[in-house]
C-alpha cells in the first residue's frame, strides 16, 4: 500500500519534469474595522444581572452582595442602536473586574 509520501513524489515525478521549477502564490483581501471604546464609569454597573444573587421568592438581594468586597465582573457588552434594538453582542476572553476607583475602557473591534 502507498503511503502519501509515495503518492506525493510519483506525482512530482510524473507531472514536474523539469529542475527548476519556481512557483509563487500571492493573495490579498481587505478587511474593513470598525472600533468602539466603551467607558465603564467608577460609580457605574457595580452590580450584577445574576439570578442566584437573589434570595428565595421575595427576590431580595443578599447581604454580601451589597458589601463594600462585592465586585462584579464584566463578560459580555452588548451594542445599541438610538432605538435600543441590540445589534452586536462582544464576549470578553477573561472576565473583566470593574474598578470602583477609576474609569474601566474597553475597545470593542468589529471586523466586516
Amino acid at each position: 500500500m502507498a503511503t502519501p509520501r509515495d503518492i506525493y513524489n510519483n506525482f512530482l515525478n510524473t507531472y514536474i519534469t523539469g529542475s527548476d521549477v519556481t512557483m509563487s502564490f500571492s493573495s490579498s483581501y481587505t478587511i474593513f474595522e470598525t472600533q468602539y471604546n466603551c467607558i465603564i464609569g467608577a460609580d457605574e454597573y457595580n452590580y450584577s444581572n445574576n439570578p442566584t444573587l437573589l434570595s428565595g421568592s421575595e427576590g431580595f438581594v443578599y447581604d454580601f452582595v451589597t458589601g463594600s468586597y462585592f465586585a462584579p465582573y464584566v463578560t459580555t457588552i452588548g451594542l445599541y442602536d438610538n432605538d435600543f434594538n441590540l445589534l452586536a453582542v462582544a464576549k470578553l476572553a477573561k472576565p473583566l473586574p470593574t474598578s470602583k476607583i477609576t474609569d474601566t475602557n474597553i475597545i470593542i473591534n468589529i471586523d466586516r
